[in-house]
This record gives structure tokens, C-alpha cells and sequence, in this order.
């Protein structure tokens, strides 16, 4: 892995490209996603339950700390 700055040659992991310091093993990447606005609503609103943001949200989905639980109808 390429680093760039006062992090070259360092042995740990850089922190986040904005500074922040690293929550998992590696840096999270800047992604792009397709969604309605009624449904980034939604998303949001349970982030917001959760008192996380909708980046970390979907980080914790992926990493089996959240489940889904699909509605019967």
C-alpha cells in the first residue's frame, strides 16, 4: 500500500485521507450510490436512530453488526 506524507515508511496504517484516525484496518474509500430521495430519507433517519452516520451505518451492515429483516407482507 502507497503512502504519502509524514506517514511514509511507517509500519501502522495511515489514518483517512481527511485525517481521521483509522475505526477498522484500512482507510474507507469515497463511493457513489444511486438512490431516491425519499429513500436516502429513509436511510438517513435510521443512521440517525443509530446516532451514526450512513457511511458507518452500511460499514456495520457489511460487517454483520446490523441485520436485515425482511417485512412480510
Amino acid at each position: 500500500m502507497e503512502t504519502r506524507g509524514k506517514y511514509k515508511g511507517r509500519k501502522e496504517n495511515p489514518p483517512n485521507p481527511d485525517g481521521r484516525p483509522l475505526t477498522y484496518e484500512e482507510p474507507k474509500k469515497r463511493r457513489n450510490l444511486s438512490v431516491t430521495q425519499a429513500g436516502w430519507e429513509e436511510v438517513q433517519a435510521i443512521a440517525e436512530q443509530y446516532n451514526l452516520s450512513v457511511s458507518e451505518m452500511l460499514e456495520r451492515l457489511a460487517r454483520g453488526e446490523f441485520e436485515l429483516v425482511r417485512k412480510v407482507s
